[in-house]
């Protein structure tokens, strides 16, 4: 019996007092410190593909996977285009996001 794919957590950003750029993925990544939320979004993508291969090396080593970051690490499977893609459809609608 094929298993629920469970929902991808959806990502914020947000600007500091300093102008810096911070982007969350809860449960998953965190990035912070950049000029723009365009580098936030870039750096996020590299983050969540670290996220995955720490994933990857747990499970390896006999630690538990959750459903979700069961997701992440097939999501990072199809590239980076695709990582991108959900995270721009995460922040779309974020009102943080200038």
């Amino acid at each position: 019996m094929p298993s629920k794919r469970a929902p991808l957590p959806t990502p914020t950003i947000t600007q500091a007092d300093d102008g810096s750029w911070s982007l969350e993925v809860p449960g998953v990544a965190t990035t912070s410190g950049h000029p723009a939320p365009e580098w936030a979004l870039a750096k996020a993508v590299e983050a969540v593909r670290g996220a995955a291969t720490d994933i990857v090396r747990g499970w390896i080593a006999g630690r538990p996977v959750t459903p979700v970051q069961q997701e992440v690490v097939l999501l990072v499977t199809r590239g980076d285009s695709q990582v991108y893609a959900w995270l721009e459809a995460g922040l779309a609608d974020d009102p943080k996001r200038r």
